[in-house]
């Protein structure tokens, strides 16, 4: 059996950088056990902009300066190195899902892909739709104390929308 874990954009900015929240700041621990433990593939995303993205559809939405590509904001934090070094693929995204993750999981079947990150219901739901779209008969598990949202609202919502497609919440 093949697995994957995939992990989502958890970058300083969305921790306690520009869009940081509090909630982000107390998962990292639950993620790096994931990391700890998992055996097979491993991948990481990371929402990536450029010094013009003030300027971009998103950026018209979402005013606030991130994620801006080889920055502080942009990086991990240190304790994911490691993990990092030894990833399957790093995946560079301008938005919130990553097309080329999708193909990626097109080309290499994965009986169940995990998932963690950020923010639950923006990036991490844009990923997993994808992938349920890429791979429908991938079992897909959202791990929920190993990803975070800045409301408790729209989480519940995403996770609502997930439970409904097939999407196992542990």
């Amino acid at each position: 059996m093949t697995k994957l874990l995939v992990v989502v954009d958890y970058q300083n900015d969305f921790i306690d950088g520009s869009l940081g929240f509090e909630e982000a700041t107390k998962i990292k621990e639950n993620i790096l056990k994931l990391l700890k433990n998992h055996q097979d593939d491993v991948v990481f995303t990371f929402d990536t902009h450029d010094e013009n993205y003030l300027k971009t559809q998103e950026g018209k939405n979402i005013p606030i300066c991130h994620c801006i590509k080889d920055g502080f904001g942009w990086k991990m934090p240190s304790e994911f190195d490691i993990y990092l070094k030894n990833a399957k693929k790093i995946f560079h995204k301008n938005t919130f899902g990553s097309l080329e993750f999708a193909n990626f999981l097109k080309e290499n079947h994965y009986n169940i892909i995990e998932f963690c990150g950020l923010v639950s219901h923006i990036c991490v739901f844009s990923n997993i739709i994808l992938a349920l779209s890429a791979t429908p008969n991938s079992k897909l598990i959202l791990h929920k104390n190993a990803t975070a949202s800045f409301s408790k609202e729209l989480e519940q919502s995403a996770y609502d929308i997930l439970k409904a497609y097939g999407i196992e919440l542990l």
